[in-house]
């Protein structure tokens, strides 16, 4: 979930770093998100979430938002912070799932602002693999403080444009696909624009290939120079 939060240049992305210990992409700023669960898919979300294509990979998206930093966009009035906090610690404990932690507490992210905007698959010779759906979400809402889970270490807000340069400068370790996501975000003047623009997307799969040369693989997203000659 790539959630935005409106500030005068001209918004900030969330990024959260994962330890350096970590099997998959140890060290690197990604943004929040995890694996499909089966109460993702279940009826009770018919009419709690926005309309919205790949409702379930939504419907996970903001599960493992509220799971991994304690955020629970558009609800802000739906439980107190000790009926939130017990209830995140039930989900992370795997003692409840979402659906009835939302009907117990009457969430609902029917009004929320989120757009699915794109979908990247890891090469085919990765050690693992993942096929992933990315959702633009404006936080339309003072989110306070982030609050971690042992999954990352460390969290910050920055720019789409602020992230890249201190990514080009070495400063701050992304994988490809949430370089080019924070490309595509660069562009825009604000959350609205954005979600506006990608509002009507037709999201199209973008396997990363992998081009040897010079003793290292440089990915490469569909529409590059030389990836249709990549098999």
């Amino acid at each position: 979930m790539v959630v935005a939060r409106p500030t005068d240049e001209p918004f900030e992305i969330l990024l959260l770093r994962r330890p350096v210990e970590a099997r998959f992409a140890p060290g690197a700023y990604a943004f929040p998100g995890g694996v499909i669960d089966e109460d993702d898919a279940s009826p009770a979300w018919a009419d709690r979430i926005p309309s919205v294509a790949e409702p379930t990979a939504c419907v996970a998206a903001l599960r493992e938002l509220f799971e991994e930093t304690g955020f629970l966009p558009g609800n802000r009035h739906a439980a107190g912070f000790e009926e939130l906090a017990r209830a995140r610690g039930e989900l992370l404990s795997q003692r409840a799932r979402f659906s009835e932690v939302a009907a117990d507490l009457a969430i609902d992210f029917s009004g929320v602002r989120v757009v699915y905007f794109a979908r990247w698959i890891t090469p085919a010779s990765a050690a693992l693999r993942f096929d992933t759906r990315f959702f633009l979400l404006a936080a339309d809402e003072p989110l306070g403080s982030v609050s971690l889970t042992v999954e990352h270490d460390a969290a910050l807000w920055a720019t789409p444009a602020a992230a890249l340069r201190r990514y080009a400068d070495g400063r701050l370790p992304m994988l490809f696909p949430t370089v080019r996501t924070l490309e595509c975000l660069a562009g825009f003047a604000s959350i609205s624009s954005g979600l506006e623009a990608l509002r009507d997307l037709s999201v199209e799969p973008a396997l990363v290939k992998l081009r040897e040369g010079r003793g290292e693989a440089r990915p490469l997203a569909p529409g590059d120079p030389g990836y249709d000659g990549i098999p």
